[in-house]
């Protein structure tokens, strides 16, 4: 009943935990981009070295235009409508005529006038670096498929044939590359073209201009002939008919004079085909005359100059356009490791993720800074008889850094840890184990100087390596340790060593075992029977453990255990994997007084600190460090 009620707490502290949880705020994307803002940078100058190559190495490109005015051929009635009307003007008449320009067949009239067709350079343009690199790897993936002989188009044997062929597709390339727009409401029309050679790129609007009028007047011509040969063949036949009633009419008077009715109606379809032919043939006489002059719809209002300084490519513009697109794939980035953040960093993912106090940030330490520095020497207390016979040493410079720099970030936490621990301990020795989740994140530095500390206030301290199966305390002397206590094949007095400063009392764990001993029920039992007879000589006895990750040596030992500080390593364990053990485990739940963070970058602490928490008021001082 007791796990049951626990795990349903622990299911209430989650659901409420997650409620309360504060939502993304402007403070949380400023937070962002100041831990990702070199990654940003980094792409956005990538982007502009990019742009500046590709600027370089992109040929230039000149641009060229041509300007026709459309004029269109009305019928007398559309002429008075407009005379009455001086605005109304048909726009799809323009459209048709902009359609024209836009044809494969006036493409082809200009490939034909200037052997577009045999010029290398319209054929087989210069290309930019970035584009023959495309356009390589596409042949090359091309041809890894096996697409490259599907993909080869047959040629033709007849020579005329693959001339036509070659004509048809340099037209079809010019169609696609000429630009054929409306000036404004005006029916004016520009014809622009952008080539890489300028001579060539003139010419090429220009030959435009002239096709389109001779097209048009050609057109007006072949529309004239076919009007003029329709009405000579309307002549002839309004003769014959002319001729026929005549005729008709000539046969009744001698055979029946006294057919008035008949002579009259005669008479007036005579009289009505010759009035129809003298208009028809008048017209006929106009549109002749007319036939024999040039006539075409539109003038060249402007003809392009050879340009002299090159359109494209505009560096603004490419530069601009790659450092958006540097911009935007850093920022890409950024979101992407902004969204694999799953570490613990600041102090509310401690709270908000497991529940549990946060007892502070500890710094990396750096053993260059501890170079040349001697520890402060304190008071050696008198070893306890359990200590005598054995030589004292020195710790490594980064065990003692507690002591050697006590106003720094580093200690000041450790003792935020000891108050955290002095508060509702029980009365006696107190059993405090320091471990941690996963190997590797400091838990064994911080118990050695969380027991130097405590040592040096004055305290009788003792230090226990119950790492059984870790490296544990390579440093320390050689020689027996709690293994050998707990076998009863040395004395406990014998293997206890002392530090020369501050009378810390260390018992390493002896000789390393393959197979965890913790679990083994000879073992619990002789533990249990020494912790005891500890209390009575220590107030404080700290056991280094080992990772919670190995789960039979750590739960094996709950039951001895007073307080449990736990180490995670800043920006290295998950959050998850803590936050489901320790769902998993009430027991050790309810031990834990709090988690530390270790190996802290502090000059990157503050960038994962939202306005207003603690971590936003840190300043870098050399106590810090």
């Amino acid at each position: 009943m007791k796990n049951i009620g626990l795990r349903i707490h622990d299911a209430d502290f989650e659901a409420g935990r997650r409620a309360t949880a504060e939502a993304a705020t402007l403070g949380d994307l400023i937070s962002a981009f100041r831990r990702q803002y070199i990654l940003v940078l980094v792409f956005a100058a990538l982007g502009l070295l990019f742009g500046l190559a590709h600027h370089i190495t992109t040929p230039k490109q000149y641009y060229t235009s041509a300007t026709i005015l459309v004029d269109e051929r009305r019928s007398e009635l559309d002429e008075q409508i407009i005379a009455s009307i001086p605005f109304a003007r048909n726009d799809t008449s323009l459209l048709n005529e902009m359609q024209v320009l836009k044809s494969l067949q006036l493409a082809s009239d200009v490939v034909d006038r200037i052997d577009l067709h045999e010029n290398e350079i319209f054929l087989y343009p210069p290309s930019s670096l970035a584009r023959s690199v495309l356009s390589d790897a596409k042949s090359m993936a091309a041809g890894m498929l096996g697409a490259e002989e599907d993909a080869a188009a047959p040629t033709a044997a007849d020579p005329d044939a693959q001339l036509q062929r070659r004509k048809l597709q340099t037209a079809a390339r010019l169609q696609r590359d000429i630009r054929v727009e409306r000036i404004g409401l005006s029916f004016s029309i520009e014809i622009s073209y952008i080539g890489h050679d300028p001579d060539l790129a003139a010419m090429i609007v220009n030959s435009y201009a002239d096709a389109y009028l001779d097209d048009r007047m050609n057109a007006n011509a072949d529309a004239t002939e076919r009007t003029a040969a329709w009405m000579r063949s309307r002549l002839d036949a309004l003769e014959q008919d002319a001729a026929n009633v005549l005729a008709e009419a000539a046969a009744l008077r001698q055979s029946d004079p006294t057919q008035i009715t008949r002579l009259r109606e005669l008479a007036q379809r005579a009289s009505t085909l010759d009035e129809l032919h003298q208009t028809i043939s008048a017209r006929y006489e106009q549109i002749s005359v007319q036939g024999s002059f040039p006539v075409s719809n539109g003038r060249v209002l402007t003809r392009s100059m050879v340009p002299k300084e090159p359109a494209l490519p505009k560096m603004w513009r490419t530069v601009s356009v790659t450092i958006m697109l540097g911009l935007m794939f850093g920022f890409l980035l950024a979101v992407l490791r902004e969204a694999r953040e799953r570490f613990f960093r600041v102090s509310t993912d401690v709270h908000d993720h497991t529940g549990l106090p946060f007892l502070g940030h500890l710094p990396r330490i750096n053993d260059a800074e501890m170079t040349g520095r001697a520890t402060p020497s304190a008071p050696t207390k008198p070893a306890e008889p359990v200590a005598k016979g054995k030589p004292p040493f020195a710790l490594p410079p980064h065990m003692a850094f507690s002591v050697a720099r006590p106003n720094t970030m580093f200690s000041q936490t450790i003792r935020n840890i000891h108050a955290s621990i002095a508060f509702g301990a029980p009365e006696g020795g107190k059993i405090v184990a320091v471990t941690s989740m996963l190997p590797e994140e400091g838990k064994t530095t911080l118990a050695v100087n969380y027991a130097n500390l405590v040592a040096q206030s004055g305290a009788r301290c003792l230090l226990i390596d119950m790492d059984l199966q870790g490296a544990g305390f390579d440093w320390a002397p050689a020689g027996p340790g709690i293994i050998d206590v707990l076998s009863g094949d040395i004395p406990l007095s014998e293997s206890i060593h002392t530090l020369d400063d501050t009378g810390l009392h260390i018992l390493p764990s002896g000789v390393k075992v393959d197979q965890p001993l913790s679990g083994e029920i000879g073992f619990q039992r002789k533990l249990k029977a020494l912790m005891p007879e500890l209390r009575k000589h220590y107030d404080h006895i700290v056991l280094d453990m080992p990772p919670l990750s190995n789960g039979r040596d750590a739960k094996a030992m709950i039951g001895l255990l007073d307080k449990i500080v736990m180490v995670c390593e800043w920006g290295a364990t998950p959050r998850s994997l803590v936050t489901r053990y320790l769902a998993h485990e009430p027991e050790v739940f309810q031990k834990v007084t709090g988690i530390a963070l270790n190996k802290v970058d502090v000059r990157k602490l503050r960038k994962y600190a939202r306005p207003g928490w603690p971590e936003s008021y840190l300043t870098l001082t050399p106590r810090m460090a």
